[in-house]
């Protein structure tokens, strides 16, 4: 059995009974906060219609004010419980989509940005825009933490799929990249297991999306032009348990990469 690898002092992990093929066991949900301090940030708070993780998200804050809530991205198994959770502790909730932004009170809720710097729990975090999973996908480094909230851009177990066309293969390999710069920093990702190293996991990543690009070149090279559908059921024929919808799109967002 895998020891599961221990968070820092400062982040302490919910995750949502909402487990499936994608979600792997669930969506987590991260509280973030100096022990010491009288206030938490929550990242991802996760699906609606799942109100007992609510709960149990306000059990962990343990009596702390939730000072903002975070998300990832806008796909709604990180997002949906965003609106609950801000009604019951008046939090404003931020993601780099303006969409998402909504005010815990009154004024307007400014997007995340690129690079800004977050420091109402005491531990401060770094907003890192990351696209490709989807073109609103951030990470949050934790500096003295030395870890990273990944969100859907790296899993803790398997890959990620691109929400093409939103999500292109272009930036989330330009994202990859981008990671690869914080090699020893710990991995918190918002499905699966942490790991100890960032580094290793950006590189499988990488070695993977680049030998199906190997894959989709040769294809192209041997058939001539194809369509996405064609060239998806050429690439993946043999994983017969795959959506159609699904490899069209993948496949889609490796012609466009290749500018095809």
């Amino acid at each position: 059995m895998t020891t599961p690898t221990p968070l820092p002092a400062s982040v302490q992990v919910v995750t949502c009974d909402n487990p499936s093929p994608m979600t792997l066991e669930g969506t987590h949900t991260y509280l973030v906060g100096d022990p010491a301090a009288d206030s938490v940030v929550v990242v991802d708070p996760g699906p609606e219609g799942h109100p007992e993780h609510v709960r149990r998200i306000m059990q962990v804050a343990a009596g702390r004010a939730v000072a903002e809530i975070l998300v990832t991205h806008r796909h709604s198994d990180h997002l949906g419980a965003a609106k609950l959770l801000s009604s019951v502790t008046g939090a404003e909730v931020r993601g780099m989509d303006p969409g998402v932004c909504l005010s815990g009170g009154e004024g307007t809720v400014l997007p995340l940005r690129d690079r800004e710097q977050i420091t109402s729990s005491g531990t401060p975090l770094t907003v890192l825009h990351t696209p490709g999973h989807t073109s609103d996908s951030v990470c949050f480094w934790l500096p003295e933490a030395e870890a990273m909230l990944t969100g859907d851009t790296l899993l803790g177990r398997g890959t990620t799929m691109l929400d093409y066309p939103d999500g292109t293969l272009t930036d989330y390999l330009d994202s990859l990249q981008r990671l690869a710069g914080y090699d020893t920093t710990m991995l918190l990702p918002a499905h699966g297991p942490a790991h100890r190293r960032l580094g290793p996991v950006v590189q499988a990543y990488q070695n993977h999306r680049l030998e199906r690009l190997d894959q989709a070149r040769a294809l192209l090279e041997e058939h001539g032009a194809l369509s996405a559908k064609q060239l998806g059921q050429l690439m993946y024929r043999d994983r017969t348990g795959l959506n159609p919808s699904v490899i069209t799109r993948i496949a889609a967002a490796q012609l466009d990469h290749l500018g095809q």
